[in-house]
């Protein structure tokens, strides 16, 4: 019974935390001047893409979000370090949420304009937030923010489980599977949110980890 609490626990917090990954990435592309704060891969993509166009202010973006990224990695690897897993998420889905609450109220009382400077702090609080969270996708041994690797597990796992006859190997890939799944729909929630131009949109990463972070006390208790 206690496992199937803790798995239950742990599948929520991978679901909340891929949504509100897709909301970042859709938020810090739409508004922020077209960088990726967790999909680092398509940064530098993006980058070298601004570089060659001669677009400083743009690739100057992906810097920062580039940057704050390694600089949430760091953080929540210290964070981590000589705790329990239990504690550790809750130190580091604190810190997250923290970082993603800063940004909502920060962005809601900020006037925007193209390439202000204020972007430049939206973007390194949103990457160090994602930065934070690839480190508790490594604590619980699941990615919610690189999606190519989410991929090719998903496809292997389900090629190995049809090779093997193996059923019991099938229950992965609907964790996976729900995971994309979730992200995508952060994604598609915080798109029709800008598109009808609604500034609730930047409280939807934060709202996702809340529940990442309630989750985790749930089943503390």
């Amino acid at each position: 019974m206690l496992d199937t609490i803790k798995l239950n626990h742990v599948e929520m917090i991978l679901l909340v935390t891929a949504f509100a990954a897709g909301a970042v990435d859709v938020i810090s592309f739409a508004t922020l001047g077209g960088v990726f704060a967790s999909a680092m891969t398509g940064n530098f993509a993006l980058l070298a893409y601004y570089v060659a166009q001669s677009d400083s202010q743009s690739a100057m973006g992906s810097v920062v979000a580039l940057s704050g990224f390694v600089l949430g990695c760091a953080l929540g690897v210290l964070q981590r370090r000589g705790r329990p897993q239990q504690q550790a998420l809750g130190l580091l889905l604190t810190t997250e949420a923290g970082l993603l609450l800063f940004f909502a109220l920060y962005a809601m009382w900020t006037p925007h304009a193209a390439h202000a400077p204020s972007d430049h702090l939206q973007i390194l609080l949103l990457a160090v937030a994602m930065g934070v969270q690839a480190v508790i996708g490594q604590t619980i041994s699941h990615t919610t923010i690189v999606f190519t690797t989410t991929l090719t597990k998903l496809v292997g796992t389900i090629a190995d489980s049809l090779a093997n006859g193996d059923a019991l190997g099938l229950k992965d890939v609907k964790i996976q599977s729900a995971v994309v799944v979730s992200y995508l729909f952060g994604a598609l929630l915080a798109g029709a949110l800008i598109v009808h131009n609604s500034d609730a949109v930047v409280l939807l990463p934060f709202i996702g980890v809340a529940l990442a972070f309630a989750a985790n006390r749930w089943a503390h208790r």
